[in-house]
């Protein structure tokens, strides 16, 4: 008998496994011989010409034969990729800088410069308990085309915390106001506010309320149910719920409770991650600022320092991301940012006013004080030189020095009063207003003197008036201004 004609009972001899086969684990017969020819539309290797295949497996110089080539499917037009659109850029309005000293590890400047780079077209700077970083941000965010907010976080006596974002200059000022009356109240180096003086100083001002308690005592000191009453009847439609995440497990159980109260006082969320710096990579140099404020070392530091790197400033897509479930309290972020127009571009030096006549005003009394003096020193010129006096009081009252030219005036009056030898000297020379009020002594008509190298609308900075005073009696003149 030979080994073809075994058949083992029960089954197919033309099952059994050949040379060059072996069993799979299912008891199928699996062929390891060339692959040539049992897939003859399929591919096995590089394309060799038109209709021919190359197999890896083929010994070198043979050809596969392959079925006639299959022609191409003539498709409809083809499928338009669908293009997600980007997510609305948001604004960060809660940002503090290395000017909250040793919580905030960026500079103001490096924050601006951040937001440019991620696309975010404005941001909160909010240093705690006062402004100190705001002119330093204010040059890069308008060198770079940034909106800056200005703002602040203040503590309160109850160990609360508020954000304060400017929407005017009458804003401007009662957060300034507040700050200075809390630094001068509290010891040096603290800032404490009461509710009432808050709520007093409310107007161009927007808060945010829902910054997570320092410590748990002063969360179980304060209730919000009255905090929010006070709040809300104050500034009205000017309270927002801040709802932070930074990826803690605490933040889920008190973000619900924090939506239940914006819920029953009808009051709108806004999206806030608290940034402390510019990038991730800063996050070291902020634990190092914790444990230098705290006075303890990194490794006791423990529950002192932050958990994570989530305190840097995110891009719109990161945030989109985090508050995926509310992109309507993202929205809102843009919406609070466009609420806030104050610019320190806004803010001018305002000269102290002068004593001045029932009736009139400080350009009024500043005209007539002048013309009052060109006539008595001029003399017969006097009638020649009003167009060059009426055009530099003109500039005068376009820049608003008025105040500045009368307090000058006075200065000199006091000296002449009390036989003190004094004498304007400069570029003041070249002013026919400083000759007519006596304040220099050269009379610019008797010389070609320029006006504009003394004051110019081009140069925007408030003339120099140079006075000297006989130094024996400088005091007097101290003591007197």
């Amino acid at each position: 008998m030979r080994r073809d004609d075994f058949q083992s009972p029960g089954r197919d001899n033309s099952q059994s496994p050949r040379r060059g086969d072996f069993q799979s684990p299912t008891g199928r017969a699996i062929s390891s011989r060339p692959l040539e020819g049992r897939f003859p539309n399929r591919p096995l290797g590089r394309r060799c010409a038109e209709g021919e295949l190359s197999s890896p497996l083929t010994p070198p110089n043979r050809r596969l034969e392959t079925a006639a080539p299959v022609q191409r499917l003539e498709t409809a037009a083809p499928v338009r990729r669908l293009e997600t659109a980007a997510p609305q850029p948001y604004i960060p309005l809660w940002c503090k800088s290395n000017y909250s000293f040793l919580e905030g590890a960026s500079h103001p400047e490096e924050l601006v410069e951040a937001c440019r780079e991620q696309g975010i077209p404005a941001l909160a700077l909010t240093d705690r308990n006062g402004v100190y970083g705001i002119v330093r941000a204010h040059v890069r965010a308008r060198r770079l085309g940034i909106h800056l907010i200005v703002g602040s976080q203040v503590d309160l006596r109850d160990g609360s915390e508020l954000l304060l974002l400017v929407q005017d200059q009458e804003g401007y000022r009662n957060l300034c106001r507040l700050l200075t009356g809390g630094h001068l109240r509290s010891s040096k180096g603290e800032c404490r506010l009461g509710w009432r003086e808050v709520c007093r100083n409310s107007p161009g001002l927007i808060v945010l309320w829902g910054i997570p308690p320092a410590d748990a005592e002063s969360h179980a000191r304060t209730e919000p149910e009255p905090v929010l009453e006070r709040l809300q009847a104050a500034f009205q439609d000017r309270l927002y719920v801040l709802l932070p995440r930074h990826r803690r497990a605490e933040e889920v159980l008190r973000e619900v409770r924090l939506r239940e109260l914006a819920d029953r006082f009808g009051l709108p969320t806004v999206a806030a991650v608290e940034v402390l710096y510019h990038c991730p990579g800063r996050r070291r140099l902020q634990d190092v600022l914790t444990c230098i404020r705290e006075g303890v070392t990194l490794s006791a530091a423990g529950r002192l320092i932050r958990p994570n790197d989530q305190h840097a400033l995110k891009s719109p897509d990161e945030l989109a991301r985090l508050f995926a479930d509310d992109p309507e309290s993202v929205k809102r972020t843009r919406q609070v940012a466009a609420r806030c127009s104050f610019s320190l571009q806004e803010l001018r030096y305002r000269y102290p006013l002068e004593r001045l006549p029932e009736g009139l005003n400080s350009s009024q009394y500043l005209r007539r004080r002048t013309f009052e003096g060109a006539e008595r020193r001029l003399g017969g010129k006097f009638r020649s030189q009003v167009p060059q006096l009426e055009k530099e009081l003109d500039l005068i009252r376009e820049l608003e020095y008025e105040g500045y030219f009368l307090t000058m005036h006075e200065i000199v009056e006091y000296c002449r009063r009390h036989g003190i030898l004094c004498q304007g000297r400069g570029s003041a020379a070249n002013s026919t207003v400083c000759f007519a009020l006596g304040i220099t002594s050269v009379d610019p008509t008797q010389v070609d003197l320029l006006f504009e190298r003394f004051l110019s609308r081009e140069r925007a900075e408030p003339p120099d008036i140079d006075l000297d005073i006989e130094h024996n009696r400088r005091e007097e003149v101290i003591q007197h201004v």
